[in-house]
């Protein structure tokens, strides 16, 4: 599957289980492990959780990508790793504290 083909259908799924702010960033002229970088926030913990699973099935169900999730309830972050697209999934509070979407800012000047 292309990256882009993947990354419109990771969006949708995220956009489907009301993930907000989703954001795409071509990363693969900065880096030789990711092609695209995908970010998005849940509104609480749970809704975090639930969002990274919803990815990881299905992505399994339509494209069978197999996934890997990182991070725990309480950190506030879930990465999940679907090969070359990254994706991850913040609590609102913590994407703030982190400033992902400052550092794409930069990363494009």
């Amino acid at each position: 599957m292309k990256e882009e083909k993947l990354v419109t259908e990771i969006k949708a799924i995220l956009e489907d289980k009301k993930a907000e702010d989703v954001v795409a960033v071509d990363v693969s002229d900065r880096t030789p492990f990711s092609d695209y970088y995908v970010i998005a926030t849940a509104p609480n913990e749970r809704a975090m959780e639930a969002t990274a699973q919803a990815l990881e099935d299905g992505l399994w169900e339509k494209e069978q990508i197999e996934t890997k999730k990182e991070g725990q309830l309480e950190s506030g972050w879930i990465v999940v790793d679907c090969g070359r697209v990254l994706v991850s999934i913040f609590t609102a509070e913590m994407r703030a504290h982190y400033q992902f979407d400052d550092l794409f800012k930069i990363a494009k000047a």
